[in-house]
């Protein structure tokens, strides 16, 4: 791999062979890129690409390892999104369930009652087999907007509308996740729900964390508002105020805006509860993404937390600091 091909294995928007467009300039000088590369010279030296090769060509687990262990991170959290794993993870992980990799076409195949019937008892096996809760991505489907109406679910089951994933069905991809909802408090485990910006698939209008506010208002189990909704975290702040259910991450958010991080992390400190306020680093193509946001969360919580205690909001910041780095992860998803 050479360097371009790093800077884009770390990029979320197009690359080159998908868009007449110079995509490799925009990537070159994004804040993200420009602080990992600064830090992989740090960890690996001046000509990291060459050195990175050569610990991968020896060992990749062990180069995954050492990343893991230079960042001190204790374990995963892992959304297995629509793939599968192609190496052994040396920490300790568990697993979410997304609910999309079942609503396709073999799903739509079916008749309505059947469908939901075979939808609802997969996911009672995911918890039978391990998994730790369920995740949503349907910001980047049908949007945020949710409608619990088993009506309009049928409705658009036998619609035939398409998106670019294929086929529309939003009430019924809606009265899925408000099944999920249920099933996730039925087995007290958390539901993951991507909020926010996102890839260049996201539908970014329909993304805000408002949108949920009537689902989650009076809803009993443990929902989290994946990437703190980020660039509307302020509205998932004050929903984890005020709703005993949402919960909340700074994945995404934290690697890829670097100065943005800093700034959400201390927009939701300013009033959502410290025990509903995770560390969260998302991931794909390369372990490095994990490893960077790993290494600059702690010195932005350690800055906001400094300036609480400065301003007399706090009086210790160590049990918050450990909370949000590590024990409320581990308590909602059952880590210990």
């Amino acid at each position: 791999m050479d360097e371009k091909e790093f800077m884009m294995a770390s990029a979320e928007s197009w690359g080159e062979k998908e868009i007449n467009a110079d995509v490799i300039e925009m990537n070159k000088w994004r804040p993200f890129y420009l602080m990992l590369k600064k830090e992989m010279k740090r960890l690996l030296g001046d000509d990291f690409i060459k050195e990175r090769n050569r610990l991968i060509r020896d060992d990749p687990v062990s180069y995954m390892k050492f990343l893991i262990d230079d960042a001190k991170i204790k374990a995963f959290v892992i959304d297995e999104g629509f793939g599968s794993k192609e190496m052994e993870i040396p920490a300790p992980y568990k697993r979410l369930f997304r609910i999309e990799s079942i609503i396709n076409s073999s799903l739509f195949s079916l008749p309505f009652d059947k469908a939901i019937e075979f939808f609802e008892e997969t996911l009672r096996n995911k918890v039978r087999e391990g998994y730790v809760g369920f995740k949503s991505i349907i910001a980047y489907r049908t949007g945020l907007n949710i409608t619990c109406n088993e009506l309009k679910a049928l409705e658009d089951f036998l619609s035939r509308d398409e998106d670019w994933y294929g086929e529309k069905k939003k009430g019924f991809r809606d009265y899925l996740l408000c099944k999920t909802m249920e099933i996730a408090k039925e087995l007290d485990v958390p539901l993951q729900v991507h909020t926010g910006a996102g890839d260049r698939d996201i539908k970014l209008e329909l993304s805000r964390p408002a949108y949920l506010t009537n689902v989650v208002r009076r809803y009993e189990g443990k929902i989290v508002f994946v990437h703190s909704g980020y660039p509307y975290h302020r509205e998932t702040a004050w929903m984890s105020y005020i709703f005993p259910s949402v919960y909340l991450d700074l994945s995404q958010v934290c690697p890829f805006a670097p100065l943005g991080a800093l700034n959400a992390l201390e927009e939701i400190m300013e009033v959502a509860p410290f025990n509903k306020i995770m560390y969260g680093s998302d991931g794909f193509n390369i372990p490095e993404i994990a490893w960077i946001s790993a290494k600059i969360f702690p010195r932005y919580l350690d800055m906001v937390l400094n300036k609480m205690v400065s301003l007399g909001i706090i009086e210790e910041e160590e049990e918050i600091r450990q909370m949000i780095l590590s024990r409320n992860a581990s308590r909602l998803y059952k880590l210990d």
